[in-house]
């Protein structure tokens, strides 16, 4: 690339050598109008004026003037200097001084060298035959080789390796680039350029690109650059303070305070380290790292991600953070993955899923997910289900809880939510405990099984199974098959009314009970109000088949419709002990959730003193995810 390339061999402009010429190595001179020697007037020189030429092998050199000095071993050529090869190499200069004992050549000003394809013009050149090195200074060299052009202040060129330096505003063009520099460092073999200061690469891509130290390889179109720099162009933009960057591969890779913006994919990734390549679509970086797919509408956040957009797979590890804006989900984790393609994603630690879209959270130590079904375990204190569809949110705990969307992505669209084991649920106007529940957001229907109890305000139900159908905050009504038990825990907190029969339907106004029904096998405790002071006025014990009660905007019974039936009323004095309460009373106080941090509880609803009159049914088998 640079200044030796013309493959001039500077020892064999020395014709005034010490040793004698070798056969077949003679210098001739040719013609020179004067020749002289004179010793006092110029010591040990031989003057040769006028038209002078020489000739060794296939070399020529025409000047106006020669001085060769023996003693010292130097030879010097003047005016309109001009050396000329046969493999088309030719050197133009006003004047040229050779050293043979320093072994340095000279050449002065208006320098020219010219070779086939390859050509250098400076006002001063030197050139060293020890060191192999060769310098040009004293104002603008331009050298072109190859279809490239270096212009500099001054340079110098290694013609045994290929090594060249470059200073003052330099300015390289090559067929791919062109680079502003103050210094460049290069390698004419290789094709390595390093530049330092600033500095400003511009290739024939469109990047452009900017750094105080790089490197580029013109062979591999492979960039090496160190401290705060930035690459743009019409595909993507990259900054960062080391970044490694290869137009040709697509490949990426920044350490400390990066970013790149994918133009053509609509990326954007920052991070501490990063590496990402345009052709595969793959991203990796660590530390802060925020992915953007502006196209999917997905921001991704975490300690280390990989992201795939091609593929369409993303993990993340520590501290993670997916933002899914066209679906409405965001999910946090210490792990977690995601295929978009597929649409299939799982979490694992502390991971926490929310659906705006269907106003339903999942949290736990393990989530596995599609767009339309989704299964949460492990952890302390485990995992929550939240659904918020209807204004107030309920929260849900089991073992085990999943969920699975039906006509996805329509707007017919429902989810169902399924807990296993030690399920407890609390909402602001109800509460449940039970095994196993099932949650249908198309209805608001909450479905209990395995010894279920709910409560709403002082009222308790319990059976083999309940289903539990809510409004936007309030619960719209409740039915209990098998096993049925309702309780009211009066204002003195000692008494309850209580209703017992194997079918029972209670509906709800604006949050409290106003109508229930009790069909077959229907056994009653029921304790009436004085209404002037509102006291007590008795137990009054009933056993009936059939009964319907309307309760009063102030909670109070108002009416009791009933078949044949059977009653004793007792007063609050002559209440026999045994009848107080039925055969499968129970108030359960402690089981019930206070708030929604109590839902994590392992208590059990049974214990030695329920009576279960008749075996209770199995819950109905769920397929829960396929």
């Amino acid at each position: 690339m640079i200044l030796c390339l013309f493959g001039l061999s500077i020892p064999h402009l020395v014709w005034a050598q010490n040793t004698k010429p070798k056969q077949g190595e003679k210098v001739y001179l040719d013609h020179a109008d004067v020749l002289r020697h004179n010793q006092w007037e110029k010591a040990d020189v031989q003057i040769a004026k006028g038209n002078v030429k020489f000739r060794h092998k296939d070399m020529s050199l025409t000047c106006d003037s020669a001085y060769l000095n023996d003693r010292q071993n130097t030879f010097e050529a003047f005016g309109d200097v001009d050396i000329k090869r046969k493999d088309g190499t030719r050197i133009n200069c006003e004047r040229v001084f050779y050293d043979g004992f320093a072994q340095v050549m000279r050449a002065r000003k208006n320098v020219r060298v010219r070779q086939p394809l390859k050509s250098l013009k400076c006002d001063s050149l030197d050139y060293n035959l020890v060191s192999k090195v060769a310098n040009f200074f004293g104002g603008r060299g331009t050298l072109i080789y190859n279809g490239s052009t270096i212009i500099a202040d001054e340079g110098d060129y290694n013609t045994e390796n290929s090594d060249a330096n470059f200073y003052g505003d330099v300015i390289i063009r090559t067929p791919k680039y062109r680079i502003n520099t103050p210094t460049a460092h290069g390698n004419t073999e290789t094709g390595l350029m390093h530049v330092i200061g600033k500095s400003v690469i511009r290739t024939n891509k469109g990047e452009v690109v900017h750094t105080n130290d790089g490197t580029y390889n013109s062979k591999t179109d492979n960039m090496e650059l160190t401290g705060y720099s930035t690459i743009t162009s019409p595909e993507r933009d990259v900054q960062g303070n080391n970044i490694t960057y290869n137009s040709t591969t697509g490949d990426a890779e920044g350490h400390g305070n990066v970013k790149i913006y994918d133009k053509v994919n609509k990326r954007t990734m920052t991070g501490e380290d990063m590496r990402y390549n345009s052709k595969t679509g793959q991203s990796e970086g660590s530390g802060n790292v925020k992915i953007v797919d502006h196209k999917e509408q997905r921001t991704i956040t975490g300690d280390n991600v990989i992201y795939n957009g091609n593929t369409g797979h993303s993990e993340g590890h520590g501290n993670v953070k997916i933002v899914d804006l066209k679906k409405q989900r965001t999910i946090t984790g210490e792990h977690l993955m995601y295929n978009s393609k597929i649409r299939e994603g799982e979490g694992k630690g502390n991971v926490h899923y929310l659906d705006e879209k269907s106003k339903q959270a999942f949290y736990g130590d393990y989530i596995h997910y599609t767009d339309s079904s989704a299964i949460a375990y492990g952890g302390n204190p485990g995992p929550v289900a939240k659904e918020f569809s209807k204004g107030d949110t309920l929260f849900v705990h089991a073992d085990t809880i999943t969920m699975k969307g039906y006509n996805v992505d329509t707007p017919e669209m429902y989810r169902k939510v399924f807990g296993v084991n030690n399920v407890r649920a609390y909402r602001t106007d109800v509460q449940a405990v039970c095994g196993f529940f099932v949650y249908n957001t198309k209805d608001s229907c909450l479905t209990m099984y395995q010894e279920p109890i709910a409560w709403n305000g002082n009222q308790q139900i319990l059976g083999d199974s309940i289903k539990v159908y809510m409004n936007d905050s309030t619960i719209r009504s409740a039915h209990v098959f098998g096993n049925a038990l309702s309780v009211e825990k009066l204002k003195d907190k000692e008494h309850y009314n209580q209703i017992s029969s194997d079918l029972m339907h209670a509906y709800f106004k604006d949050g409290a009970a106003r109508q229930g029904e009790a069909i077959r096998n229907v056994l009653t405790i029921y304790y009436p109000l004085d209404e002037k002071d509102s006291s007590l006025v008795g137990l009054n014990y009933l056993e009936t088949d059939t009964m319907r009660m309307y309760i009063g905007v102030d909670r109070q019974l108002e009416k009791i419709w009933t078949n044949k039936f059977t009653s004793t009323m007792y007063p609050m004095t002559q209440i026999p002990p045994d009848k107080t309460a039925l055969p499968n009373f129970h108030w359960y106080e402690e089981v019930r959730p206070k708030d929604k941090n109590d839902i994590f509880r392992n208590v059990a609803r049974k214990d030695d003193t329920d009576i279960r009159p008749k075996a209770v049914p199995a819950p109905p088998r769920q397929q829960i995810m396929k």
